[in-house]
């Protein structure tokens, strides 16, 4: 990176080197009849609405609101927006492990090749990604929170903030009570996936932080924050069915599991009723798009073997013609992923105890399956959004893509979305 200081005599952050060169990208992304990345318009118009707001010196509130549905792209918006802020140091809250890991990865964190600038085409030059790609530090534990000074980007997971005489951040389970000067230098705030968190959590973080730039991205609403009248500035808003109009995400298509009497002991009976309604669902997918081979994700019970013994119980159904694998963390179950995102539609149906429950992206996936009680519905949002992409495969862009089929516990999908009355719960998902 260039060695050179700002007036103040401090070292200028990577966000603020190339913020001049990021927004003239989106500026030129946002006229231009081809594109030289994959943005999206709205998320374009996002950011360069942000900057434009926290540049008014008469804007009235130091707090923003972007308000994208779920498979919108917020993480994409995030990780642009402390370029266009011009952000010295940034601090990302996220409400559990599952977003926590998806922002990690967003950002380029261990791996700069897998960051969304690489992704949409943002950054094209090895040698100017390394520069630009920010050093994350990601706080799962109170024992890492000591080092995030030295860092220009934080990504801080699953906290609940407390009020008093000095403002103090606490993480779940920790309980550590952090000094709260050592926030003094992140001049940049971003709640992330905001909705999961109740309006009293919103009050805080803006008490708390209420001399920085605070910027909110939740996916829907969320009436009881209006009800506090909260000095909060919406800066951008787009609806589920703009997004949908506008090919980014599906329509979707809810199917109960009412005739599964228990789902925590789903019998041979009714799994293969199951199998053979996924079945018809998928070919009537494959009958609307043909040149896709529509695919299904199954949420199965946490353990390993759960995902094993469902694939192997699929591939024995008589007459069924769909191939099944499963996907764990392990060599075996990368493997059979490979094999699952092949294009050939080979096998159509990946069982899943916890692993792609995020940051998975495969538009062929056009239906989720929840075969357990999920204990998030962080988790259950994240793992919808597995399905909700269209396909970039369809010979003709214009036309309506296939609606995302969704299988799963009634009381959950009523909750889809729905905004938090608590704080979310840091639930540990990994597979065993």
């Amino acid at each position: 990176m260039d060695d050179y200081s700002l007036s103040d005599g401090r070292q200028p952050s990577r966000f603020e080197i190339f913020s001049s060169n990021a927004q003239k990208t989106l500026e030129m992304e946002r006229v231009a009849e081809v594109k030289q990345t994959t943005l999206y318009g709205h998320q374009i118009e996002a950011l360069l609405r942000t900057r434009d707001y926290f540049n008014d010196s008469e804007r009235k509130t130091n707090v923003g609101l972007i308000q994208v549905p779920t498979g919108g792209g917020k993480s994409g918006i995030i990780s642009l927006l402390p370029y266009v802020l011009q952000s010295q140091k940034v601090m990302v809250l996220s409400p559990g492990k599952v977003i926590t890991n998806q922002l990690e990865k967003t950002f380029g964190g261990g791996n700069s090749q897998t960051s969304f600038y690489v992704k949409v085409g943002f950054v094209k030059e090895a040698p100017t990604l390394r520069k630009f790609t920010p050093i994350t530090h990601t706080i799962r534990s109170a024992g890492k929170i000591f080092d995030m000074a030295n860092y220009e980007l934080v990504i801080i997971n699953a906290q609940k903030f407390a009020r008093g005489a000095k403002p103090e951040i606490i993480l779940n389970g920790e309980h550590d009570r952090i000094p709260a000067d050592i926030f003094d230098d992140f001049d940049t705030i971003i709640v992330d996936e905001a909705h999961h968190y109740p309006a009293k959590t919103w009050f805080d973080i803006i008490e708390i932080f209420n001399d920085r730039k605070i910027i909110f991205l939740t996916a829907t609403p969320n009436p009881e924050v209006a009800k506090k009248n909260l000095p909060i500035k919406k800066i951008y808003e787009i609806s589920r069915d703009e997004l949908e109009n506008l090919r980014v995400i599906r329509k979707v298509q809810f199917e109960s599991l009412d005739f599964i009497k228990d789902i925590n002991n789903v019998t041979n009976d009714e799994l293969e009723q199951l199998a053979f309604n996924m079945a018809a669902k998928l070919k009537g997918q494959d009958d609307v798009v043909e040149n896709v081979h529509h695919k299904a994700m199954v949420l199965t019970m946490k353990a390993k073997r759960y995902a094993k013994d469902m694939a192997k119980f699929f591939n024995n159904i008589s007459g069924l013609q769909l191939k099944a694998t499963f996907c764990t963390s392990d060599p075996e179950g990368m493997i059979n992923l490979a094999n699952f995102n092949k294009k050939d539609g080979n096998i159509r149906i990946m069982m899943v105890c916890q692993k792609l429950t995020e940051g998975y992206d495969n538009s062929d996936v056009s239906m989720c399956v929840i075969l357990r009680n999920i204990g998030s519905d962080i988790l259950f949002n994240q793992f919808v959004g597995r399905c909700i992409r269209v396909s970039h495969d369809r010979g003709n862009l214009a036309v309506d893509d296939v609606k995302a089929v969704i299988y799963g516990p009634q009381g959950m999908w009523e909750r889809y979305e729905r905004n938090a009355t608590t704080d979310p719960e840091d639930v540990d998902d990994d597979d065993e």
